[in-house]
């Protein structure tokens, strides 16, 4: 069976949530949103930036995505997400003190063991707290996992580090989670800038031309795609390097 990505949820909460109700906003995504047609997997990807960008397409790549939410347990990525589930998902407290997270993550968690039999199961999200390890593993043992390279790094370089892969094609490697200890570890290299990877989820039509001048690898999620469907460049993609700048020193300033 393929392996399942368990991607942690995205704040439903904050300023990129209000810019999907703004009335005024003519942006691709926002028109995505007022119309019905957008997926919980771009909702999360456009709420979250990079990190979840980075989740959705690297779990949509080497294998099965499910999301974690803050009510509704494991849902997959092409569900619709409307204003119900924003208002729903801005108000629910993702914390092992809230019963009915618990719940649900815990109810669908189980159904999903059954189904996975022997299968490992991938949490692309925090293994430094309890809020979905402490769940999780009671229930998958030995079968959760983890990316070993996540460690260390923060958001923004796990999300630069899995469209790094995806792009590649090359996964990462995974090591399981044990009851009662926490991986930590030191900080790692940062990543190249010159192999970024940058995916544009629509919202601002200038975004392609914009990297593109930068001289970045864009492949693009086009408006409508419930995840990385037809994202077909980023099996083959090629990694160009970006143009060095030479900033002026402070004395030549």
């Amino acid at each position: 069976m393929r392996t399942v990505f368990l991607l942690s949820p995205a704040f439903c909460g904050g300023r990129r949530a209000k810019i999907l109700l703004n009335p005024k906003s003519e942006a691709v995504t926002v028109r995505e949103f007022r119309s019905g047609q957008m997926s919980l997997g771009r909702a999360f990807a456009f709420m979250s930036g990079l990190y979840f960008r980075g989740k959705l397409s690297y779990a949509e790549r080497f294998g099965d995505a499910l999301v974690i939410t803050p009510t509704r347990g494991l849902q997959p990525p092409a569900i619709p997400f409307n204003l119900k589930l924003l208002r729903e998902f801005a108000v629910g407290d993702v914390s092992l003190d809230n019963a009915g997270y618990r719940r649900a993550l815990e109810r669908d968690a189980k159904a999903l063991a059954r189904r996975v039999g022997d299968g490992q199961v991938v949490l692309l999200g925090s293994v430094a707290s309890g809020k979905y390890v402490d769940v999780l593993l009671p229930i998958f043992g030995d079968r959760l996992r983890y990316p070993v390279d996540f460690i260390g790094r923060g958001d923004m370089s796990r999300g630069g580090l899995m469209l790094r892969s995806t792009a590649s094609g090359v996964e990462l490697e995974y090591q399981s989670l044990t009851a009662g200890v926490r991986p930590r570890g030191k900080r790692p290299p940062k990543l190249d800038p010159l192999t970024r990877v940058a995916v544009s989820l629509g919202h601002d039509t200038n975004n392609l031309r914009r990297d593109r001048d930068r001289g970045i690898v864009e492949p693009a999620l086009r408006a409508g795609a419930s995840g990385t469907k037809g994202l077909d460049a980023v099996v083959d993609i090629r990694l160009r390097p970006r143009p060095r700048v030479h900033r002026a020193s402070r004395s030549d300033a």
